[in-house]
């Protein structure tokens, strides 16, 4: 059973979707007792078993549907003949499962490190980020609430985070890195890249990179300046406009207000 805890934990360590299957009831003659899990990764991979054979096929069918949907079920299996209404297994019995959908929190890289890089890091977390900040000039202690802090430039910084399609850049490294930070970020698969900064500096960062041969319709995937336009003044202000726009890109809608008014 450590095993299956461990796996788990280097999988959400690595980014990485998946499904655990847990037999959470078991009745007449089944080949696991309650209790047994198995892993379901989403290209259909397993570590464990439930019992093999048939039920497995079931089973492994349904995790990929809950690990696709992000949502946890239960299922029922007659280990019998289908003739019998079963699943084409002579075991006798039934068995129920519960397939828990797992996946890794959401992962904000910072590249950058003061003081709207500091709110961002605290407030992050309050909507289910995981937080990593780059920059030569970050201070740990500064930095609580991170998962991890690299103190290098982003080029070779930014190398030694695990980017997944469930990762949400954001520059604001005080304008010194913000063509090398963007570059990098760009050779990524992240699915949100933002840039603090105003029009001008934007359009000079984007020329510069277009020179060093950054294709334009990737610079169209940043969201430069970045952030909600909500008139934002303090860093907590700026930073809760940049949250507000990620948890859009995430979940969609208009940023409109909801009033009438």
């Amino acid at each position: 059973m450590l095993d299956i805890y461990n796996k788990a934990a280097e999988l959400l360590r690595e980014g990485e979707d998946f499904a655990i299957i847990t037999i959470v009831k078991a009745e007449g003659s089944a080949p696991r007792g309650v209790g047994t899990k198995m892993i379901v990764k989403k290209d259909g991979k397993v570590f464990g078993n439930i019992g093999g054979d048939v039920l497995e096929q079931f089973a492994i069918k349904e995790a990929l549907k809950v690990i696709k949907a992000g949502q946890s079920k239960t299922v029922s299996y007659v280990l019998e003949e289908e003739n019998k209404g079963g699943i084409g297994m002579r075991c006798g019995g039934n068995v129920d499962l519960l397939i828990e959908s797992a996946k890794p929190p959401l992962q904000l890289l910072i590249i950058g490190s003061g003081y709207i890089a500091n709110a961002l890091a605290k407030i992050g977390p309050l909507v289910g980020f995981s937080i990593t900040v780059v920059d030569p000039f970050a201070q740990k202690e500064d930095f609580p609430d991170a998962k991890q802090v690299i103190i290098k430039d982003p080029e070779s910084g930014i190398s030694e985070v695990n980017i997944t399609p469930d990762t949400y850049i954001v520059v604001t490294t005080r304008h010194k890195y913000d063509e090398l930070a963007l570059k990098k970020a760009l050779e990524s698969n992240a699915t949100y890249i933002g840039m603090i900064g105003s029009k001008n500096r934007v359009k000079t960062a984007f020329k510069t990179l277009v020179s060093e041969g950054v294709s334009e319709k990737d610079l169209q995937k940043v969201y430069a300046p970045i952030g909600l336009n909500i008139n934002a003044e303090t860093p907590e202000e700026i930073a809760i406009s940049i949250i507000s726009e990620m948890v859009k890109h995430k979940q969609g809608g208009t940023g409109a207000s909801l009033s009438s008014k």
